[in-house]
């Protein structure tokens, strides 16, 4: 639910980088925009999945310091 409260909010926190990309880099060097606001992108999702998706009340029996022991360690939880 706070997913779909928050949908518009985060299409435009997601859009506001590429305008911004488009705008400086885009005019002269486009593949490096499009790099650069695929990395933002992928970043952003990467935090919004681990802020929103990681409820505070996890099981801690089961996963210490909420996160699952199968959890690969070079990936930040």
């Amino acid at each position: 639910m706070t997913l779909l409260f928050l949908a518009p909010l985060i299409w435009v926190a997601a859009a506001v980088p590429w305008v911004i990309l488009y705008g400086t880099l885009g005019r002269r060097h486009r593949r490096a925009a499009l790099a650069a606001g695929v990395v933002c992108t992928l970043w952003f999702t990467w935090f919004l999945v681990t802020w929103l998706g990681m409820p505070d009340s996890y099981p801690t029996p089961l996963c210490p310091g909420n996160v699952p022991p199968w959890w690969p360690s070079f990936l930040p939880a």
